[in-house]
């Protein structure tokens, strides 16, 4: 690959219009990777020209102190994922529409089936915001000492990151109150006490469930996929 390192808002006009040729050029031979400074040191890897300089243009000058949030998300309209690259999600949303959101026995066996299980977790809850997990596969590998497969009965919110926590549960409290799926590309740096911050990038898909016992619950399942870059300005 080719690397260009730097500090997000420290590239001058000038040298932003020397690279770019440059970049032009290099990204038909190989991928070009970005490892720039903003709230850490990050990296991103580009293999067409456009998005890179749209993502250099944007990286360039940006200003502290908002250099990034920590959690940043960018949603996507169901729509734009029927035809997703990543079908098992796109699948399971076209098999939650098709039921019309009623749980049972085929969507376990869909999730298991297609792996997705293990980078699921299961919720349910009431509209005060306790939603607590019933289910968390093993999959899920942001903290070291940490898994969701032993948090349950307890709430989503309950992390070693506490911030990190606090923010995907509005996410999953946001469903659970309007019944709207939510797809997302989620970028977000954790932290757990004793360890460095950790970058994920992965995306998202929570939906909202009947059982055949009246109870509504939400599946949250993920895929990772580092070659996610959301604008910085996202929330």
């Amino acid at each position: 690959m080719t690397f260009l390192q730097f500090r997000a808002g420290m590239l001058s006009r000038f040298c932003l219009d020397s690279l770019k040729p440059y970049l032009r050029k290099a990204v038909k031979d190989k991928p070009v990777g970005l490892v720039y400074f903003a709230s850490g040191w990050l990296e991103e890897a580009y293999v067409d020209a456009e998005p890179l300089l749209a993502r250099v243009d944007e990286l360039a000058f940006l200003r502290e102190p908002r250099m990034r949030d920590l959690f940043i998300r960018k949603p996507h309209e169901p729509r734009d994922w029927v035809h997703h690259t990543h079908r098992d999600l796109a699948g399971l949303f076209e098999l939650w529409r098709f039921v019309d959101g009623q749980y049972s026995d085929a969507i376990h066996r869909y999730l298991r089936q297609t792996g997705l299980e293990a980078r699921t977790v299961v919720l349910n809850g009431d509209d005060g915001g306790d939603l607590r997990v019933v289910y968390g596969g093993g999959g899920f590998s942001v903290y070291d000492s940490f898994s969701f497969a032993s948090t349950v009965g307890r709430s989503i919110a309950d992390q070693p990151d506490k911030a990190y926590g606090q923010w995907v549960s509005q996410s999953y409290l946001s469903c659970f109150r309007t019944g709207a799926p939510q797809l997302d590309d989620v970028d977000a740096i954790v932290e757990q006490p004793g360890h460095d911050p950790r970058r994920r990038r992965y995306q998202r898909l929570i939906l909202r469930w009947q059982r055949p016992d009246g109870n509504v619950i939400l599946t949250g399942s993920s895929i990772l996929n580092q070659n996610i870059a959301i604008p910085l300005g996202a929330n």
